[in-house]
């Protein structure tokens, strides 16, 4: 090991990668001034497993390493590091021995940087020690998860702090505000006792909980007049007669942003922070329109209100424009991609509201109106699962309630399909692709009544391949957007009890899932897809997002929670009550976030659907955060094959 006597190019060297580009130029020529030079030729190790950490971070300036994971007897390669990564950094934070063995394959040249001194630089600069917690947090190839300290005030002087960078530092998520005095009363306390505690501390709602703290409705002041001063309900009766029931909940950490957008969709005043997201928990806090606000920071708001008075279709793709811009700028900013989701699901959900809305009264105008039955038009796929941000396909599906006469139901569905091909119409105007899988409500396969659907379900067995298999997945993941409510979750319910109860096709999918082919190849390089005699890039939808995806989905359905439509929801249901998970959910539940915001911001700078991703394209910390994704969709992959019994699958 040679002593350093070129701080300057070393300086220079370190300069062009992060998190070294992230600090002060004089901090990193301080670094330089006391790094060291290892020299070292194809064959040797950097350090073993087991070695202890030293008190250096290495630098590789030239070269390649592989890190090899030795475990129950055979040797596993874990990692590839190559010219701007850092080594070692895990150990040293944890103060641990290395968990692997770098071994040097291609002749290279590593700079050992001084630890402390780095560390307390890492400490005190925000975006190095963000790209630093970011490398930690996907170093799950042997396990373990490492943190950094979060910063305090008086460490982030000079950070902007506008309204966006305020939303960004933690504002976007719902906090329970601590020790907050919730009003409450039973379900069979008298309507003059429950209205005697809201005027006695000034408040517009009182929730009624169970006897375990759980909502089971609420009581507003608008209630009251509505019930009580112009209705025939007697204050001396029980609040359980006036109360509005369900409560819309959302849970603690989730979107203040989305959490307001449902409170303006449904013009309600109130929602109740629960636990879990449901009514199947205690309640935690219960927040105002003006209490999100506070919370969320920025918000597109003005666009929800926008959609509602819309009326051309030069408008409405003008608004689905300007939620794009937004997302843009949300993403390339930092904002989660699954919070992103809720939110435009929220814009959109009104959007379809609005143009069902104009479209029934265009059909009336024409002597056509719909015929009174119930029918509720539903969201399926990525729409509903919360997760479609770009305009691409849509997926949507129509459901009426079955009349039991055939030619009764085929005249409904004809008006029903008359309706729904000129809302997608509407949509293709406003800038959506039209399904190329046909899974639009202005498709007769997927606009049907609610018999027809059950029994659908109903004949799903583990040989259902193909189309069909596809078919009841994207159903899987309905969710309710207008209409009857009702018959929706007819449809949901049967879909659901039919997976919950089908111990072979669950066997069946967690197959898929298991064989899904891994995104490296053997010299831990990138796999691409060629189509059409030429190469696409690297399909971050097949070989990364679908495994984390339908793995929630079916760890969910096996262990009965069926709370969440999305994938982020699903593995939060997953940390929350299946113990085993407990921490392997959140990685891929970020996993998932990661590729969903790179695929999203690749569809918006290419203008297509972000599927396929030039591995070049992507900066280091990107490729280093797929790169050990990759790791996650491994274990998640181990963790369906322990579930299901699938060991002897390789």
């Amino acid at each position: 090991m040679a002593a350093n006597v070129i701080p300057e190019r070393i300086a220079e060297a370190l300069r062009r990668f992060p998190p070294f580009s992230m600090l002060p130029e004089a901090d990193v020529r301080a670094l330089a001034a006391e790094a060291t030079v290892r020299v070292m030729v194809a064959g040797e190790r950097v350090w073993k497993q087991g070695d202890a950490p030293g008190n250096e971070l290495l630098f590789l300036a030239r070269g390649r390493v592989e890190y090899v994971w030795q475990v129950e007897e055979r040797s596993e390669l874990v990692d590839v590091r190559d010219v701007g990564d850092v080594l070692g950094l895990t150990a040293l934070l944890k103060a641990e021995p290395m968990r692997v063995t770098a071994q040097v394959v291609e002749d290279s040249v590593l700079f050992g940087l001084p630890w402390l001194p780095l560390k307390a630089l890492l400490e005190v600069h925000d975006a190095a020690r963000n790209y630093a917690r970011r490398h930690l947090f996907w170093a799950t190839r042997v396990g373990g998860v490492v943190a950094l300290p979060e910063p305090t005030e008086d460490t982030i002087a000079g950070r902007a702090k506008n309204i966006l960078q305020a939303h960004l530092d933690g504002a976007q998520t719902i906090q329970p505000r601590p020790g907050v005095n919730i009003l409450t009363c039973t379900p069979e306390d008298s309507i003059h006792s429950a209205a005697s505690l809201m005027a006695a501390r000034r408040l517009p709602s009182i929730l009624v909980i169970d006897s375990e703290r759980r909502p089971i409705g609420i009581v507003t002041n608008g209630t009251l007049v509505q019930e009580v001063v112009v209705g025939s309900v007697s204050k001396d009766d029980p609040v359980k007669r006036i109360m509005v029931s369900p409560v819309v909940t959302v849970s603690a950490g989730s979107s203040a942003t989305a959490a307001l957008l449902v409170m303006l969709r449904r013009r309600i005043g109130q929602v109740c922070v629960t636990a879990d997201g449901t009514t199947n928990s205690p309640v935690l806090d219960i927040c105002s329109e003006k209490d999100l606000l506070a919370q969320s920071g920025h918000h597109p708001a003005g666009l929800l209100r926008e959609f509602r008075n819309a009326r051309s279709p030069a408008r409405f793709r003008e608004l689905c424009d300007d939620v794009e811009k937004i997302a843009r700028s949300y993403l390339e900013a930092g904002v989660s991609a699954i919070f992103l989701g809720q939110m435009c699901a929220e814009l959109y959900d009104e959007m379809v509201q609005r143009l069902l809305v104009l479209t029934a009264e265009e059909l009336a105008e024409a002597g056509t109106p719909l015929p009174k039955v119930s029918w509720a038009w539903m969201s399926v796929g990525s729409d509903g699962r919360r997760e479609q941000i770009l305009r691409t396909d849509m997926d949507n599906a129509l459901v009426f309630a079955s009349s039991g006469v055939t030619d009764q139901d085929e005249q409904t569905r004809k008006a029903l399909l008359g309706l729904a091909s000129r809302v997608v119409a509407k949509l293709v105007d406003a800038g959506f692709a039209r399904c190329q899988g046909g899974v639009m409500a202005s498709n007769p396969r997927w606009c049907r009544t609610t018999s027809e659907w059950i029994e659908e379900m109903e004949s799903l067995n583990a040989h259902t391949d193909g189309d069909e298999l596809l078919r009841a997945l994207v159903l899987y993941d309905m969710r309710f957007v207008a209409g009857d409510a009702v018959v929706a979750d007819i449809v949901r319910k049967s879909v659901i009890d039919s997976f919950a109860r089908n111990n072979e096709l669950q066997h069946r999918l967690a197959e898929l899932i298991v064989d899904t082919a891994p995104p490296l190849n053997f010299f831990g390089r990138w796999v691409v897809e060629k189509l059409g005699g030429r190469q696409e890039g690297f399909d971050i939808k097949q070989r990364g997002m679908a495994p984390l995806r339908d793995a929630a989905r079916l760890l969910t359905i096996h262990h009965g929670l069926t709370q969440r439509h999305s994938t982020g929801g699903r593995w939060d249901e997953l940390r929350r009550n299946v113990p085993r998970l407990h921490e392997l959910a959140p990685l891929a539940r970020d996993s998932y976030d990661v590729l969903l915001r790179l695929r999203t911001l690749n569809g918006l700078r290419r203008g297509d659907s972000g599927r396929y991703i030039d591995p070049a394209s992507l900066t280091k910390l990107e490729r280093a955060q797929v790169a050990n994704i990759f790791d996650v969709v491994r274990m998640v992959q181990d963790s369906v094959k322990l579930e299901f019994s699938l060991a002897h699958r390789a």
